[in-house]
């Protein structure tokens, strides 16, 4: 009797699952809706309902949007786009119309992300001068008075002015760095998905 060893299976399991892994990322994207403004509008909010847009109220494409930056597939725009709809509501022509909409609304989401993006570096460079000149104008307001009024204070009193001054530069100086350094990833990365969108191939098929 041959004696599997933990290893092998460890290997093989590792194995299968990665198999499993891009067996899933192969599947094609289902947006299962009720009507097809729920691709773009959320519904209300209804936990009876099946579906996740229904449920959470929100929707199908922003749905999939956050899907993607949580777990993005790198081959999202090779895969088909299928929209579940029930049977009453497939017209004919509906897979080309619906294509072009989609393309379309990606398109200006794409647009309005990159004015938000370009909107808020001017913002925040704006903001980042005007709290470095109040910086500035701190330090040297506390310099002139290190040197000139208060000139009898100890050295340990100078070394926590200084540091009192480091604090509150750090303090003021943080959230419009951070803004401007940071605050243009989100809509970035729906960009990047919305492309990726734009070139998938939409299929129509009726809910089973």
């Amino acid at each position: 009797m041959e004696i599997e060893r933990p290893a092998t299976r460890c290997r093989m399991n590792s194995k299968a699952k990665g198999a499993k892994v891009a067996e899933n990322l192969q599947e094609p994207i289902v947006l299962r809706v009720d009507t097809v403004e729920q691709i773009f509008n959320a519904p209300d909010i209804n936990p009876f309902a099946a579906g996740e847009s229904n449920i959470l109220g929100e929707a199908a494409l922003d749905r999939l949007l956050f899907q993607q930056q949580v777990q993005p597939r790198r081959d999202l725009a090779s895969l088909p786009l299928v929209v579940a709809l029930p049977a009453d509501q497939i017209t004919p022509d509906l897979a080309p119309q619906l294509a072009a909409a989609i393309h379309r609304y990606c398109a200006a989401r794409i647009e309005d992300n990159q004015l938000r993006i370009r909107h808020s570096r001017l913002q925040h460079i704006v903001g980042l001068a005007i709290v470095l000149g109040v910086v500035i104008a701190a330090i040297l307001i506390v310099a002139v008075l290190v040197t000139v009024v208060f000139t009898s204070l100890s050295a340990l009193a100078q070394g926590m002015i200084a540091g009192l001054l480091c604090v509150f530069t750090w303090v003021i100086l943080w959230d419009p760095l951070e803004a401007l350094l940071f605050e243009w990833v989100e809509p970035a990365r729906e960009n990047r998905v919305f492309a990726q969108i734009q070139q998938m191939r939409v299929v129509v098929q009726a809910q089973e």
